[in-house]
């Protein structure tokens, strides 16, 4: 699996399990850096709005920003024009009700939503199932550090 974290100044990366790479990223990547990341992808970014030690899993989002990163001439050897994201999300085994979570990337100013701002996931998303990526992407408070996100995807394994 292939981990991206977007927050700033980032999570500071410890011992991975196998099979595991990250990288701190200050927007989302090209199509052509992401089809060089592997089929899975773990999208986080850290939200000041969420309670310190919460882990929330993205379900679903809703692009008004406007932007699509898709936008211009397709290459098909990256992917489809019109990717299928009527599931855009991979959920994992440990997300339970009440820690699952909408996303928006954008406002629209006479209907406001009320979702937390991802625009990098919103837009990396869109990029990943453009090449038929499996994603799973978390938002999480302040307090939470790798290893606690490690140690959710390792219980999963372990259940």
């Amino acid at each position: 699996m292939h981990w991206i974290d977007f927050s700033s100044p980032g999570l500071k990366t410890i011992r991975l399990p196998e099979g595991w790479s990250f990288e701190s990223a200050e927007h989302y990547l090209t199509g052509r850096e992401i089809a060089r990341k592997g089929d899975e992808l773990l999208l986080t970014l850290r939200s000041d709005t969420l309670p310190d030690k919460a882990v929330y899993c993205i379900i679903d989002h809703v692009n008004l920003s406007g932007k699509n990163p898709l936008r211009g001439k397709n290459d098909d050897a990256l992917g489809v024009r019109f990717p299928d994201m009527s599931h855009p999300y991979k959920i994992p085994a440990f997300c339970r009700p009440g820690t699952n979570i909408l996303v928006r990337a954008g406002q629209n100013e006479d209907a406001p939503l009320d979702a937390c701002e991802a625009a990098d996931i919103v837009y990396q998303t869109i990029v990943a199932k453009h090449q038929k990526k499996n994603v799973t992407a978390l938002l999480y408070g302040s307090d939470i550090k790798a290893e606690d996100i490690i140690q959710l995807f390792q219980g999963e394994n372990d259940a």
